[in-house]
């Protein structure tokens, strides 16, 4: 199973990312071919990132 399969099956749930450059906690909306969308609120306001899947490091998916 590669690592976008894993990816698609924590769609929807509340996930944390970590990228070679930071970490973003929210929720995981989208899985393309090479990136992913997610729901996070920075700066106090919800934001739609998209991360291509090259830059991320590890997936992590939250309980709670």
């Amino acid at each position: 199973m590669t690592f976008r399969d894993q990816a698609k099956l924590l769609q929807g749930k509340t996930v944390q990312v970590s990228t070679t450059g930071s970490v973003f906690t929210g929720r995981l909306l989208s899985v393309g071919t090479d990136f992913l969308i997610l729901s996070a609120i920075i700066g106090g306001r919800r934001r739609r990132l998209i991360m291509r899947l090259a830059e991320i490091i590890l997936i992590s998916r939250l309980i709670g």
